[in-house]
């Protein structure tokens, strides 16, 4: 029996199978989140010009959150004699309007439609109009009095997922003989672009 077994103990038969069968888990984890991540990263540069031309259509057209005033108004404080021409930079030339809050991409209105068809084939499967949002800002260096007025529009993407399809968490558990498994999905940073307007579009639209 000892020398039985002692035979058996020699024998290499079915050991490069068996160090195969270790090798390709890891061989796989490597190659799928190569895969994986390559794609995050592509959605991710994607996404940002994504913001970069939704900010710029929303800087030549009209408001996406509601009424936004047509021009520089002069201050309440204002120098006495103070011209239409005159820059809004320096001490309290434009007044400071009240602003419409930030609001979601609205696809029912023909100009938010537009926008929505410009960048939706660059942002991440699942991604939805609800996910871009417009922001409007006041900034007293930018606009002339009796000028049009001018904020800064900002583009954002919010509350986007990025969706794993390659099995890379059931993987990486069987690599480390663990029964745990990672998400299939993780979220993408909140991600903006701010331009200064420039007429906002008043009057006639294309």
């Amino acid at each position: 029996m000892l020398h039985i077994f002692q035979s058996f103990w020699r024998k290499e038969k079915g050991a490069a199978l068996v160090e195969l069968g270790m090798v390709i888990p890891l061989f796989l984890v490597l190659i799928f989140a190569l895969l994986e991540y390559g794609r995050l990263y592509f959605s991710v540069t994607m996404s940002q010009k994504a913001m970069h031309i939704a900010s710029r259509l929303a800087t030549v057209g009209p408001s996406q959150c509601g009424a936004l005033p047509t021009t520089h108004t002069l201050a309440a404080g204002a120098p006495t004699g103070t011209r239409f021409g005159t820059l809004c930079r320096g001490s309290n030339i434009c007044a400071v309007p009240a602003l419409p809050a930030p609001c979601q991409l609205n696809t029912s209105t023909a100009y938010g439609g537009r926008i929505w068809n410009e960048i939706n084939a660059l942002l991440p499967f699942g991604t939805t109009p609800a996910n871009v949002q417009f922001t409007y800002t006041h900034d007293t260096r930018l606009g002339f009095l009796g000028g049009p007025y001018t904020p800064v529009v900002t583009a954002e993407l919010v509350n986007a997922d990025f969706n794993f399809v390659l099995p890379i968490g059931p993987l990486a558990a069987l690599a480390a003989g663990s029964t745990a498994t990672s998400p299939t999905t993780i979220s993408i940073p909140a991600m903006s672009t701010s331009v200064p307007a420039e007429d906002l579009a008043v009057g006639a639209v294309d």
